[in-house]
């Protein structure tokens, strides 16, 4: 959360420096009844096992693309639902964990729906920039694959923990954002969302080290790196991982914001075009 405040901070410097371009017209302000469609392009940052806490020279980035549609409730409230493809990655290399040798990449869709909340009415002419903060909840499909013997390798079907997890688990999201430009009909946003995801396994690695006694060679291979590395594999019921926190991940976004129709454009069509 820390990391989001910052953000916030940063974006609103931004954002006052650049002045919001010129006052928008008024038939695309945002008045409760508008529809706006957004995209946004961003980095990613996996949170979980196999990240070092402090260690920003083992930063792993990744990428985002979305798209989302949102309906502005009340002068304060936009009701918000977006889908989202999103490249995470996670290593244990250069970490003081980096002789279990555990990595994994992912491409994952996401979708959720929530609402979006600025600090002031859209209309307020006391406040060029308005923040806001959003919330909501949704879904996302876990899809950790490592590379191992020059290719990619799905784990979730070798069961590198010997348990069959979940891989569509439910996701709450939470962030700030602030406008940074602004034109008639669109403006561009700088928005950081943590997505905390209830389920330990967006990485693969949760618990303890399996017994492999019965286990597939993949399997023992992928579930236990030592090997590669020249060592012995760890015991059954040695630490793989830290079950008592559930992962996530961080994104920092760019996002047009395009003004679909408002109220007074809808009147004005209705007076001018019929």
């Amino acid at each position: 959360m820390k990391l989001l405040w910052r953000f916030f901070f940063l974006a609103s410097s931004l954002g006052s420096f650049a002045d919001c371009l010129a006052q928008r017209s008024v038939i695309w302000r945002e008045k409760p009844g508008t529809w706006l469609m957004n995209v946004g392009l961003g980095a990613t940052y996996y949170l979980g096992d196999l990240t070092e806490a402090g260690n920003f020279g083992h930063l792993r980035l990744g990428v985002a693309v979305s798209a989302a549609v949102a309906y502005r409730y009340s002068p304060h409230l936009t009701l918000r639902a977006e889908g989202q493809i999103y490249y995470i990655r996670g290593s244990q290399k250069n970490t003081h964990l980096a002789y279990n040798n555990l990595s994994f990449f992912s491409v994952n869709p996401d979708v959720w729906a929530g609402a979006q909340w600025d600090f002031w009415p859209e209309d307020d002419r006391n406040h060029v920039i308005i923040p806001y903060v959003l919330a909501g909840v949704g879904l996302t499909h876990m899809t950790p694959k490592a590379n191992y013997g020059g290719r990619s390798v799905s784990l979730a079907p070798l069961q590198t923990e010997a348990i069959a997890y979940n891989r569509w688990p439910m996701i709450i999201r939470y962030g700030l954002g602030v406008p940074i430009t602004a034109g008639e009909r669109f403006k561009w946003n700088l928005e950081a969302t943590y997505t905390h995801v209830l389920s330990d396994y967006l990485d693969d690695v949760s618990t303890v080290y399996p017994d492999q006694r019965n286990r597939s060679v993949l399997a023992v291979a992928l579930s236990d790196r030592r090997a590669e590395l020249g060592q012995g594999l760890n015991p059954p019921g040695a630490q793989r991982g830290n079950s008592n926190r559930r992962d996530g991940y961080l994104i920092v976004s760019a996002r047009l914001v395009y003004v679909l129709i408002t109220p007074l454009q809808r009147n004005y069509r209705r007076i001018f075009h019929r």
